[in-house]
């Protein structure tokens, strides 16, 4: 069944807070809320993953590059390379993922 979602309808918590939009066998779509000053560690992933900011600021480390990205831009997540996320506004964002164990 097809349904309009509404990628602004996420709440900003003291903690990341995260919706799913959407998991299959192939694929994960999340919606991701960062209040500012909120991060996301550094890690690693088997498969490449997509960012989308939709509102907000961050800045998403990749190996030892730092890109700030802000509402309409995203990034692509290479595989094997540490990357994380730390919210400069409050921030929110999708994550396109293809199905994989997340270390």
């Amino acid at each position: 069944m097809q349904k309009i979602i509404n990628l602004l309808d996420i709440e900003y918590l003291d903690t990341i807070n995260k919706k799913n939009i959407f998991d299959n066998e192939q694929s994960s779509l999340t919606l991701i809320s960062f209040k500012e000053g909120n991060e996301r560690s550094p890690h690693c992933d088997e498969k490449d993953e997509v960012a989308q900011i939709i509102e907000g600021i961050a800045d998403i480390t990749i190996g030892k590059e730092k890109y700030r990205l802000q509402a309409g831009e995203m990034i692509v997540m290479p595989a094997k390379i540490p990357h994380g996320l730390k919210a400069i506004k409050d921030t929110k964002m999708l994550l396109l993922r293809p199905k994989h164990i997340h270390n």
